[in-house]
Order: C-alpha cells, then structure tokens, then sequence
C-alpha cells in the first residue's frame, strides 16, 4: 500500500465547525467506491474557513483513489502519492489528537527538491521547532515537487517564520482541523 494525499477546493465553503459525524455526512458518497478499489482512509485536514482539505489514504495505487473520486462524483484537485517526510514523531495521524487544530503548510517546488538539500531543510527546522516546542509531520510526494507539513500549533506566524528562515516555498498556509477514523 502506498501514502496517498488527495487536494480539494470546496465552493461553496464547508458549513460550520467540521468535526467527524459532519465531515462522515459530507463525504458518505465515496465509502464504497472506496472500499472496492482496497482505499483507506487515514486522516483529513480541513481548513477552518471550510474551503480546502487535504485528505491522506492507503491505496495500492494514486489511480485508485482518483477512480473512486471519480465514481463518486467528488471533485478533486490533486492526487498524489507521498512519502513521510518526518521520523521523529509517533506514527501519522495518531501523533494528534483527533480534532486537533494545526496549521498545514503546502509547499511546491519549481524543480524536484533533492535528498541532500530536503535533509539540510529537515535538520535546520527541526532544530527551530524543538526551540519552539513545536512539533510536525510532513509528507512529500515521491516526485519530490510538493510538500505538506502539519504543526501542532496556532501561531501561523511562527510557523511562515520558519519556512522563511528555511528558505523553503510557500504555495498554501491555513489553520485547520484534523479529522481521523474512530475506532
């Protein structure tokens, strides 16, 4: 199985605080095309304005669940696979807590962002984050051209501060929900 992200816009914007019972109702249409294709669903971020989510699976391909957005009807503007970019926190997504507030950074890179020069980025915002008792998850496509990092934090200021000081791009920055499976 494979980490997959898929990007959505919502327009109009989500209504209301997103929590799971709300976010289940919203997205019911795609469980079975889903459960056919062999899809988990593992997390979503959802913006506090209601009007992007980021959503993570287990798939056995990127096409799979492009197949089953498909079927369902359900708009998308990107799939992708990824890779976990960050080792040293528990296991994604129960590193949160469900319903988390986090602020989510979407990075872009104009040209694929090598091993050596990610490694260099990782290792100096690490050192920022554990200053700023801070801590992250980040993912980043196997293609190496965008990137999603997650903060358990609300100041988005500090965390567009360390994106600056690292010198990595900034395409998205918003504050968001953490939705997960209950179990």
């Amino acid at each position: 199985m494979k980490l997959v992200a898929l990007e959505r816009t919502h327009s109009p914007p989500l209504p209301g605080t997103m929590t799971y019972d709300n976010w289940m109702q919203h997205n019911h249409a795609i469980d079975s095309c889903l459960e056919v294709r062999h899809v988990d669903w593992l997390c979503s971020l959802v913006s506090s304005t209601g009007d992007r989510s980021i959503c993570l699976f287990d798939a056995p391909y990127a096409e799979s669940l492009r197949e089953a957005c498909r079927q369902a009807r359900m708009p998308f503007q990107r799939v992708w696979t990824a890779e976990r970019a960050s080792a040293k926190v528990p296991p994604f997504p129960q590193c949160f807590p469900q319903h988390a507030t986090l602020i989510i950074v979407e990075s872009h890179y104009n040209a694929p962002i090598t091993p050596e020069d990610d490694q260099a980025t990782q290792q100096q915002m690490q050192a920022d984050l554990e200053e700023l008792n801070i801590q992250r998850v980040s993912v980043l496509a196997l293609d190496r051209t965008h990137a999603v990092g997650l903060f358990a934090t609300a100041n988005v200021e500090e965390v567009r501060s360390l994106y600056r000081r690292a010198k990595i791009p900034v395409q998205y920055i918003w504050q968001g929900t953490l939705i997960q499976p209950i179990s």
